[in-house]
Formats: C-alpha cells, sequence, structure tokens
C-alpha cells in the first residue's frame, strides 16, 4: 500500500502542467485601418507556454479611393483597392488578468497590393478575454508598415473571436 501511495504522490507532483499550454486556436478578425481600409483576417494561433503563441495568418482587404469622375467613393471604384497578405506573427504575453491576457505581437509579412508584391512588418497589441468555454473574444490594435508599393503604412484597431479546436 505504501508503494502504491508513493508512486501516486509522485506521479501528481512530477507531471507539468500550465494553463493555455499547448492550446490550438482558429481566429477570425475583422475591423477598420487607417487610412480607409476595411480588414479580415483568418488564422491559426499556438499557445505557448507561459501565456506566449505563435499565429500563422492569412488576410484579405481593400483600401477604398474617391473616384475622381463623381468625386466621391463610388461602387465601381470601390473594390479596386484590394490587397491580401500572410505572416508569421510571435506573441509575447505582457500582462495577465484572472479571465483574459495583453500580448504584444511582432512579425513578418509577405503579400500583394493590386498586382504588386510588397513584404512587410506587422506589430501591435493584443487584448484577450477568455470565456470558461474556452472561447476568446480579441481586440486587436494593429500596425503595418509595407515595403516596395505604394500602401506603406496602416494602423487601426480589428475585433475578433478565438475558437478552440
Amino acid at each position: 500500500m505504501k508503494k502504491i501511495l508513493l508512486i501516486l504522490v509522485y506521479t501528481i507532483f512530477s507531471v507539468k502542467g500550465f494553463a493555455g499550454d499547448g492550446d490550438h486556436y482558429f481566429t477570425l478578425n475583422a475591423g477598420f485601418l487607417f487610412p480607409n481600409t476595411l480588414n479580415a483576417t483568418l488564422g491559426y494561433e499556438r499557445e505557448l507556454e507561459y501565456g506566449n503563441a505563435v499565429e500563422l495568418f492569412g488576410e484579405i482587404g481593400n483600401r477604398w479611393r474617391k473616384d475622381p469622375v463623381c468625386g466621391k467613393v463610388c461602387k465601381d471604384v470601390f473594390w479596386k483597392g484590394y490587397y491580401w497578405d500572410g505572416g508569421l506573427l510571435y506573441k509575447q504575453r505582457l500582462v495577465r488578468y484572472k479571465n483574459g491576457l495583453v500580448r504584444f505581437r511582432l512579425g513578418p509579412q509577405f503579400g500583394a497590393d493590386k498586382g504588386e508584391y510588397f513584404f512587410g512588418l506587422e506589430g501591435g497589441f493584443e487584448y484577450s478575454y477568455i470565456f470558461p468555454s474556452g472561447v476568446q473574444f480579441s481586440l486587436v490594435q494593429k500596425n503595418n508598415v509595407n515595403f516596395l508599393h505604394g500602401d506603406t503604412f496602416r494602423n487601426g484597431l480589428l475585433i475578433g473571436i478565438k475558437i478552440p479546436f
């Protein structure tokens, strides 16, 4: 009996456990970026130890401009400023709350804007609120610096959801 109790105690105390370590999420974010840009992002996130995470993402967006003919934003020119890109983000946890956390996001991105390819850097902050079911609500502050085309700077806010699987 003593041997069984000793093995049981040893097993319980020797197993490492981290809350959120290794969880996988499907992410969906949407919002507005300055100047005049709609944005939608899909991604796959894997949580690492201590609340850090890595995310592989793809996004599409549309930057609209005024039509020189009609003098306002018309439906004929609205969807002509599209772009797409993808990248990899490392998310460093800054603050942990009871049901949420704040992370700093940073990583490279590659994509195309109206047929012109670009590479860039994305950085920003993310606040996630974690529901008891494991689903997370996220608020993302995003900053993009892109090279090799005219849409160099984009920044704004996105809201989203993370669904565990």
